[in-house]
């Protein structure tokens, strides 16, 4: 095992265990607007038409969550994340999986696998090492997302991660880098409207957003920031 490296990805909105831990017992305007479009994406798509899809879907997330060291165990002690040695090797199995998946049957959209196997789908793509079938993606994804056919809020961190990824100010805060043992943002486009930014993609304030963060890693969030270079860029 090893120590999380890199980029950082909260991915609160893929765990919900973790994110209902953490919300205060009256919810806040924001987490009930975000849960008011999300209850109505699940009555516009239906709970999904594969259960067996989305299974294997849930199964895979579950890979995934496990080798970043991010299982939900309440039990745990505290302390670094850390993540299997194999990681690189995992992604890519797991993102050949799903490219079998979306070759055969297109994207999982909610109405096929339900919100949450849809929302798996979209984590197991952040986390592919194939950067350009993630981008080549992209557009169609957007497309989805305006047609209210999958959650936008997973979409926005694959968003993020191909702009960093080519050099480009992030645009909805999602990306952080390990930096003297802190977690630093990547720079983002215009600031000043970053919460709206992310209020329009179903994600919570910035501020929330970066406590979720430093309870699932043990870390604190710098006030550095970190400036995207686009040669970070891995290829398979």
């Amino acid at each position: 095992m090893r120590l999380v490296h890199g980029l950082l990805l909260a991915l609160v909105f893929a765990t919900p265990v973790i994110a209902q831990a953490q919300q205060p017992a009256e919810a806040a305007p924001w987490q009930a607007e975000i849960e008011h479009r999300r209850q109505s994406l699940i009555e516009r798509n239906g709970p999904g038409t594969d259960a067996p899809l989305r299974d294997q879907l849930l199964s895979m997330q579950a890979s995934d969550q496990e080798a970043r060291g991010l299982k939900v165990d309440p039990n745990a002690p505290k302390g670094p994340v850390r993540v299997a040695a194999n990681l690189a090797e995992i992604d890519k199995f797991l993102s050949d999986q799903l490219k079998g998946i979306v070759e055969k049957r297109g994207w999982p959209t909610i109405a096929l696998v339900g919100i949450d196997g849809s929302n798996a789908a979209m984590l197991l793509l952040t986390h592919t090492p194939d950067r350009e079938w993630q981008r080549s993606l992209l557009p169609k994804l957007a497309d989805l997302a305006d047609a209210g056919k999958i959650d936008g809020s997973s979409l926005a961190l694959v968003i993020d991660k191909d702009l960093i990824a080519t050099g480009h100010l992030q645009r909805y805060g999602s990306q952080f880098k390990l930096v003297d043992g802190a977690m630093a943002m990547y720079a983002v486009e215009d600031p000043a409207g970053l919460d709206r930014r992310r209020a329009e993609v179903m994600l919570p304030p910035i501020d929330v957003y970066e406590h979720r963060l430093m309870a699932m890693y043990h870390l604190k969030v710098s006030k550095q920031i970190v400036m995207a270079r686009a040669e970070t860029a891995k290829r398979p």
